[in-house]
């Protein structure tokens, strides 16, 4: 039996390199080599909808085409394929088999000879492993300023033709994250060293990030050398703090939000929301700028003004083919324009941060769009405000966090489960008294001054002090923002 170079990636894993794209979810996605399905499953788990995928082996395609009937499935090896679409993501797990072993694969019609034949291929180490092919196909048909994702061993760092191969990719992509990456990463176990990386077409002002993780049992966890350096002596996970999820997603904030009506009747149909980090003033949500979203209300017939509006952008969506999503909805005879409300209550995050961090409280619970993380307490909601806006967790946040140009530091939704909090349940009483006066002074009155009161309680229990942990955070944070 030839050895097709199959290992699976698990689907926790799966999920977390997705996370690292960029893109919407309306945009085009491939999977070259989808072996078990875990990519295409995540993607569709997550929203996603324009998916192509190629599989060699006919086996485990025709299960995933029975199983993924919305996707473009093809039986068919993606190096030898003819594709001439451009794709906005491509995420895979390549396989792997040495360059010595690439010509058993010519009863597939694969062989270094075939391969050296493509001219795209002609500038890669004569001794390049297949996954090196793989690579550099799927850098040429992404899109401008598309993303890559892609997971393999990592042993090619330490080689010769490793060092021509990432000369190669720095000529056509910037790099995004380098993520070394131990533990539980595959179904079957394999001991291997294994490296993702995070690749966008074309240069861009971009720091890369470079990241550890370990998986265990299903978990990922962010091991920060310069966080544990630190010495914060922090053990309780977020989850244990909070629960954490996205903003509502519309789906097409164009048609959805501040549409404008005319006709009082109409504006039943609106619901406010917060769209815009810029709308908040301080660390609480009173006075915050509100926009206004579509969101029918079933407790009122829609009127002559509604009825239009609608058929308007359903002619719009139907002539364009966009976005997708709603596009679909439509041909299936679907409410396209059905969303539903979710509580927002809580504490609110944008995940774009130019400047200062801040964890808002919703005290109004306000509707909240996705470019917000809503924060569940799972603890005493002042206590978790708390917890949240101090220097220890802001430094964290800073470390951890994806650096772009313009000093812009995006936040993901993993980055929170490496976060590490204090054990509050070893605080003083007076301690968490005082805790819950400086959150309430922070939501009311924006004060900077509760933010270093805050950390010096918390510092009590920590063995990196008050103005360590001051210093170290802007200093990252200046260091960030000298790339603006």
């Amino acid at each position: 039996m030839v050895d097709l170079g199959q290992v699976f990636t698990r689907e926790d894993v799966a999920k977390y390199m997705i996370s690292l794209f960029n893109i919407g979810i309306n945009s085009n996605v491939l999977d070259p080599c989808f072996g078990s399905g875990n990519f295409i499953k995540q993607l569709l788990a997550l929203g996603f909808r324009n998916i192509d995928g190629y599989e060699i082996d006919k086996i485990l395609y025709t299960k995933n085409k029975n199983k993924f009937k919305t996707c473009n499935l093809y039986n068919q090896d993606f190096l030898s394929a003819n594709i001439s679409q451009k794709y906005d993501g491509i995420i895979m797990n390549p396989p792997y088999i040495r360059h010595e072993k690439i010509d058993e694969l010519k009863e597939y019609g694969v062989s270094k000879a075939i391969l050296r034949k493509n001219k795209i291929f002609q500038n890669l180490p004569a001794n390049a492993n297949i996954y090196m092919y793989f690579i550099i196909k799927a850098v040429h048909i992404l899109k401008q300023n598309g993303e890559l994702v892609v997971i393999f061993p990592s042993s090619w760092i330490k080689t010769k033709n490793g060092t021509e191969f990432k000369n190669l990719l720095n000529n056509y992509c910037s790099l995004i994250n380098e993520i070394n990456i131990t533990g539980d990463i595959f179904e079957d176990s394999p001991m291997v060293e294994v490296i993702i990386l995070h690749l966008r077409k074309g240069c861009s002002n971009v720091v890369p990030n470079n990241k550890k993780i370990e998986v265990k049992n299903g978990v990922l966890n962010f091991v920060n050398d310069k966080i544990e350096n630190c010495n914060l002596k922090f053990s309780i996970p977020f989850n244990k703090i909070a629960k954490i999820r996205r903003g509502l997603t519309t789906g097409c904030n164009e048609i959805f939000i501040n549409p404008q009506f005319q006709k009082e009747e109409s504006m039943v149909h609106l619901c406010p929301i917060i769209s815009s980090p810029k709308s908040i003033s301080g660390y609480q949500t009173k006075n915050v700028l509100l926009d206004k979203v579509f969101m029918p209300n079933a407790k009122y017939k829609f009127t002559e003004e509604i009825n239009n509006f609608i058929k308007e952008c359903e002619k719009y969506i139907m002539s364009s083919r966009s976005p997708k999503t709603l596009y679909e909805k439509i041909k299936q005879h679907k409410k396209w324009f059905d969303i539903k409300n979710i509580d927002s209550s809580g504490i609110l995050f944008s995940y774009f941060i130019r400047s200062d961090m801040k964890f808002i409280y919703n005290n109004e619970g306000y509707l909240a769009r996705d470019n917000f993380y809503i924060i569940k307490p799972e603890i005493d909601s002042e206590i978790t405000f708390a917890l949240l806006n101090n220097y220890y967790i802001y430094y964290q946040l800073e470390n951890i966090g994806k650096r772009y140009g313009a000093g812009l530091l995006k936040i993901q939704r993993y980055d929170f489960d490496s976060l590490r909090f204090p054990n509050f349940k070893e605080f003083s009483n007076e301690d968490i008294l005082s805790l819950k006066k400086e959150a309430k002074m922070l939501s009311s009155e924006n004060s900077m001054i509760a933010i270093d009161n805050i950390t010096k309680i918390i510092s009590k229990y920590s063995s990196t002090s008050y103005s360590k942990i001051k210093q170290l955070y802007e200093e990252t944070k200046q260091l960030r923002l000298e790339y603006a």
